[in-house]
């Protein structure tokens, strides 16, 4: 049985009411060659973020059943930073970079000793940990080091992903296949492509920022598994959300496409270009687009919900 909380998830979200769901095409200040805008477009973030506590910090939404919970979410709050940190870019208001950098504080202030952000601890989940988190953070962290030259944006962008790449098995995010190296979103579940992708420009930035050989060997390992992989994310006429055959939502389908788009910059490859085009061409048709929401649609009311809280706005 769907749960309410997900019943008030999807009404906001068709709604586009849902901070969590603002439509994100490929960013447009970014650079291959060195840290600068950010890979995909956050702006609307900003723009579209509501709930602020007193030092303006985003706060995210969670239920269960009838309770409702203000929290603090590192991934919602990475990715204002980075929002903020392009919307400095386009218009050259302080006040953007004046919450581009609070954001980057927060990220330093909030990080464990091992270098990790406590993530779905406030959903109540075993393992709190995400190789998302982890490189959005490092992202935003990367691109304060770049502004300011201040030591700790640089050290805690540096441990972020030194913990992402730990082995599952060893506390971290990261599993080792034969088709290169998986950066899970969640530890314990199957691997989810948009986190993979973000996690993965968050170690593209490690390394444009120290240099460190690792760093490259780790992108060049996670960039090969991620196009080793797009076959197992491909459900031949849609893309599936993760590799237990979750089918996306439009939106997650159109963030496939602006993802892969970015990555194709940074590492050109036709592996890239042909899910592009194929997964552009099955958006842009209505016959699919469609047959896609009521698939999803049937997906969620017959599977068994075993998460009780869910992040809701």
């Amino acid at each position: 049985m769907i749960s309410n909380a997900m019943i008030q998830k999807w009404i906001k979200m068709l709604r586009h009411d849902s901070v969590l769901h603002v439509e994100q095409d490929e960013g447009k200040y970014y650079s291959v060659s060195e840290i600068a805008g950010y890979y995909n477009n956050f702006c609307g973030k900003v723009q579209n973020t509501k709930n602020l506590d007193a030092s303006g910090i985003p706060q995210n939404i969670a239920s269960h059943g009838n309770d409702r919970e203000r929290v603090y979410f590192p991934i919602a709050i990475f990715q204002y930073g980075l929002g903020a940190y392009d919307l400095w870019l386009e218009t050259k208001k302080r006040d953007y970079y004046n919450v581009f950098l609070a954001m980057a504080d927060w990220a330093v202030s909030n990080q464990e000793k091992s270098g990790a952000w406590n993530t779905f601890g406030v959903l109540h989940y075993s393992n709190p940990y995400s190789s998302m988190a982890q490189g959005e953070g490092a992202s935003l962290l990367a691109r304060a080091y770049k502004e300011t030259r201040d030591q700790k944006y640089y050290t805690a962008c540096t441990k972020a992903i030194d913990f992402m790449l730990l082995p599952v098995a060893e506390g971290g995010t990261s599993e080792y296949s034969p088709d290169g190296l998986v950066l899970k979103e969640y530890p314990d579940k199957s691997p989810v492509l948009n986190g993979w992708i973000f996690s993965a420009f968050g170690l593209f930035d490690a390394w444009k920022l120290t240099g460190k050989l690792e760093y490259s060997e780790a992108w060049k390992q996670t960039s090969d598994g991620i196009k080793n992989s797009l076959c197992k994310f491909d459900a031949g006429h849609w893309s599936y959300y993760d590799m237990g055959g979750k089918l996306t939502s439009p939106f997650y389908h159109s963030l496939h496409i602006e993802l892969l788009k970015a990555l194709n910059h940074l590492l050109p490859d036709s592996e890239y270009e042909r899910y592009i085009d194929k997964w552009s061409t099955e958006k842009n048709s209505w016959i699919w687009n469609k047959a896609a929401f009521v698939r999803k649609a049937m997906q969620k009311i017959t599977e068994k919900q075993t998460q009780e809280w869910v992040m809701v706005s």
